[in-house]
């Protein structure tokens, strides 16, 4: 900042023109002032003379001027101008100050303009970066930042002016550097003016004089570090500059930290979307396979409804005839949902298909045998009934909800539920089909369809919803309030 000059004090614009004329008038008429060249700025030349006294105009150890006169007044006046310096001074330095702070606000505003609308780590911090060398001299920067508290830092942004000294790596402003670490893990800026004295900084201390490290704070967590050093002679930094680096942290770690949840959200997004196609797609290979699982079985009349409490269910169902004119059908319902259920039920599904017995208790083994085999896959509850165009029935229940006969429960030993256990044996309980009668197997989100007051459907229903068709059970336990998968097969003999 330069310093004052009696020019500008005794100017008119700063008011000291018309003091100094009331002291010539009033007090010192004689009285004359000159600069430090000799020059008169006030007073006649002509007028002093050599005899006269001169005393020096003193500011910060610098001579200003003279003021030439009398020994008793020159004194006073050159009292009046030194104290007329120096406020001038203190103004000149608020002025500076002022304006450079109206400069660093005007800065960060335009920092938090820029990242307000960057949604890429990489983008933000080189944003951030290229204001801090706006604020503060640099010959070096970077910013690392930590994705997660367990992932380990990475630069997402950098620049270097060597000025041919060194070489292009700077290890204490890369992601190894010891110091940011020691940042990290402290949360709290630090200045390093000597370099060459900190354990920490040593990698680099030849090529940097001064370094100066913020940590990057959103909220509890910290998300990385903003570094500055100066390779320059005599380079330090100051408070000042730590604190407005501060600054510039706080509105960067902000910007950084939205950049990764907007990150995040678009990779859920993403996820979410990948998810809905393979739930679409497996809703159609599961469409597809329940479609077929219904062969034609003459002597039969046979209905069935599907009903998934969502894109895929974990019910399935298959009819298939004999050889000798019977029919077969199983219903059962695994546990677990969404994709790995729709799996289970295709596998499943797979399995009854190569399946040559039609007696239900080897067929509910056989099912048993795979689902073991296959390892840890839940468990599944099956019921089993072969029917032959006599009416007569045999029927094996592997922990399934037993099936109804005109409203009536088919009773069935206890069994354990396919999966659980190796080389269970189902026993078959035998029954026949009077002209008229059907046979009602019903999958348990029939019974678990739970009303807006939150009453479950229950078994004490079911004697009469069992003497509706396939599709009035269902469509009835849907409006009841569906929350499961929905599935209900009716087998009857067809009238001769």
């Amino acid at each position: 900042m330069a310093a004052p000059t009696l020019k500008a004090i005794l100017s008119s614009r700063s008011g000291g023109a018309s003091v100094f004329a009331a002291i010539r008038e009033h007090l010192a008429p004689g009285i004359c002032i000159v600069d430090a060249s000799g020059r008169f700025l006030l007073g006649d030349a002509s007028a002093a003379s050599a005899e006269l006294e001169r005393t020096a105009i003193l500011h910060d150890g610098t001579t200003l001027g003279y003021v030439v006169g009398s020994s008793a007044h020159s004194s006073a006046v050159a009292l009046l101008i030194k104290h007329l310096a120096g406020r001038d001074s203190e103004n000149r330095a608020l002025a500076s100050e002022v304006l450079h702070l109206y400069r660093e606000i005007h800065l960060i505003e335009e920092l938090s303009e820029q990242l307000a609308p960057l949604l890429n780590v990489e983008a933000v911090a080189h944003a951030a970066l290229e204001q801090a060398r706006k604020l503060i001299t640099a010959t070096h920067g970077s910013i690392m930042v930590q994705e997660r508290a367990d992932s380990p830092l990475s630069t997402a942004a950098s620049f270097s002016e060597f000025n041919g000294v060194g070489s292009g790596e700077v290890n204490t402003l890369g992601p190894s550097s010891r110091l940011a670490v020691s940042i990290l893990e402290r949360g709290n800026g630090e200045i390093v003016n000597e370099c060459k004295c900190d354990t920490r900084v040593l990698d680099s201390g030849e090529m940097l004089n001064a370094l100066m490290c913020a940590p990057l704070r959103a909220g509890q967590r910290t998300v990385g570090v903003i570094m500055l050093g100066n390779s320059a002679e005599e380079a330090s930094y100051s408070a000042g500059d730590l604190k407005l680096l501060n600054t510039i942290a706080l509105q960067t770690a902000a910007a950084i930290e939205n950049s990764f949840l907007c990150a995040e959200m678009v990779e859920a997004a993403r996820e979410r979307a990948a998810y809905a196609a393979e739930l679409q797609a497996a809703s159609s290979v599961q469409q597809l396979l329940l479609a077929s699982a219904s062969r034609p079985t003459p002597g039969f009349k046979v209905e069935s409804v599907y009903l998934p409490a969502s894109e895929v269910g974990g019910d399935f169902f298959f009819v298939s005839p004999g050889p000798d004119g019977s029919l077969t059908a199983i219903l059962g319902d695994v546990s677990g949902k969404g994709l790995t259920a729709a799996m289970r039920v295709a596998m499943i599904l797979g399995a009854i298909r190569r399946e040559d017995s039609h007696d239900p208790g080897d067929i509910l083994s056989g099912l048993n045998n795979v689902l073991i085999a296959q390892g840890q896959l839940g468990f599944t509850t099956a019921c089993c009934i072969c029917i032959s165009l006599d009416g007569t029935f045999t029927l094996a229940n592997a922990g399934h909800i037993a099936p109804y006969i005109c409203g009536r429960e088919i009773e069935s030993p206890p069994s354990l539920p396919l999966g659980i256990a190796e080389n269970q044996s189902y026993e078959v309980v035998p029954g026949r089909l009077s002209p008229g009668e059907r046979i009602v197997l019903l999958s348990d989100g029939v019974l678990e369809a739970r009303s807006k007051s939150g009453e479950l459907y229950g078994f004490d229903r079911l004697n009469q919803l069992t003497r509706l068709s396939a599709e009035d059970i269902a469509d009835t336990a849907r409006a009841f309030g569906q929350e499961d998968d929905i599935t209900v097969l009716t087998v009857a003999v067809s009238d001769k």
